[in-house]
């Protein structure tokens, strides 16, 4: 179906407005609510927050839309049992199915939630339909119709779970930043080079950790697929138990605004051997290049504020160099280092081959 068309036929149930995290499968409905004059739609750090959003509007009369993928539902798991549905607010839920049991294999972080998603859902007495790519607009429209019956008489959530297929492919949507900075690339292999061998490196979910993967060798790093925003603090926790170490912790700024609040927590605890990288391209870039609020946060001054020791922003490879190469003179730390980049990664980026537990062991024999 048509992007396009699905948002109409919300529209004319009088669904909206719109608010979540991009998946990659739900990035050209993303591109036509915003490219639409009669719907918004609001960028939420997290799944939890769209839910927040949400009860606003529908605290308002509406009946608003999160939308997210199945990873996400995790951070939905609390507003929807202490706010959504106690509170009788009305809301729907479109969910990608991501890892679904039987279907395109997809990445591991995806399997455990793609395996439960049907019985989380039924758990929470949240009823659903299926949307796939046998769904033509007659039937997608009844579809809508049963849904906005649902919700109009239980003033409850109603979710609809869209499989691989059920959108045409568009091509991804132009990132907002700017082209003339370098690419994480770059950076990601000027870091490997400058550092000592016995420097652990640890790569957020998405392209960051996924080019480490590639680049990293046989050098000690953990890539984390998943988990979005939960990096900072594996470093935290791997910093205080293995004080002789320095850590780098590679983030994201669409991560990083996930759990913005781990600033505050390494700023009280101040690991003094580590140092944590946000690249920054103002998008979600492995989703689609949706756009991330990131242009209106100084991340540099968040740092400082939340009582990191030492804080900058770079936006060339030269700059970057020079601190990395005076980081490994001192130790008193925590360092914080926002970089400006553009999009872009690297040609035929493949997918870690080891499982979680292989890569997990391995880390640990580094360490």
């Amino acid at each position: 179906m048509i992007p396009a068309d699905f948002l109409d036929l919300l529209s004319s149930h009088n669904f909206g407005p719109f608010a979540g995290v991009p998946c990659s499968l739900l990035g050209g409905l993303i591109n036509s609510i915003e490219c639409s004059d009669e719907q918004s739609y609001y960028t939420a750090s997290s799944e939890g927050e769209s839910m927040g959003i949400a009860a606003g509007f529908s605290l308002s009369g509406k009946t608003p839309v999160v939308l997210m993928q199945n990873d996400g539902l995790g951070n939905v798991i609390n507003p929807l049992s202490s706010l959504q549905i106690p509170f009788k607010l009305p809301t729907l839920l479109v969910i990608t199915w991501r890892g679904e049991p039987h279907g395109k294999p997809d990445a591991i972080q995806h399997q455990l939630m793609g395996e439960k998603l049907l019985e989380l859902l039924k758990l929470f007495d949240i009823p659903f339909s299926i949307l796939d790519q046998d769904q033509d607009i007659k039937s997608t429209d009844a579809l809508l119709e049963e849904a906005s019956a649902y919700i109009s008489e239980a003033s409850t959530p109603y979710a609809l779970i869209v499989k691989r297929g059920f959108f045409d492919k568009i091509p991804p949507v132009q990132s907002n930043c700017d082209e003339k900075y370098f690419k994480r690339e770059l950076y990601i292999k000027s870091l490997l080079t400058n550092i000592s061998f016995d420097s652990p490196v640890l790569g957020t979910t998405g392209f960051t950790g996924r080019e480490l993967t590639e680049l990293a060798g046989d050098h000690p790093h953990f890539y984390m697929p998943g988990s979005m925003g939960c990096l900072p603090s594996i470093g935290l926790g791997l910093a205080k138990a293995n004080p002789t170490k320095r850590f780098f912790v590679l983030d994201g700024d669409g991560a990083l605004l996930m759990k913005l609040g781990s600033l505050s927590t390494l700023g009280h605890y101040k690991p003094t051997n580590l140092v944590h990288i946000v690249f920054d391209n103002l998008c979600y870039e492995s989703t689609g290049c949706q756009a991330t609020v990131a242009n209106t946060v100084d991340f540099e001054s968040l740092a400082r504020a939340c009582g990191y020791r030492h804080c900058v922003s770079v936006d060339n490879l030269t700059a970057f160099i020079d601190y990395t190469k005076n980081i490994t003179t001192n130790i008193d730390g925590p360092y914080f280092i926002h970089i400006r980049i553009s999009t872009g990664t690297m040609s035929n980026l493949s997918r870690p081959s080891s499982t979680p537990v292989e890569h997990k062991n391995e880390f640990i024999r580094n360490l």
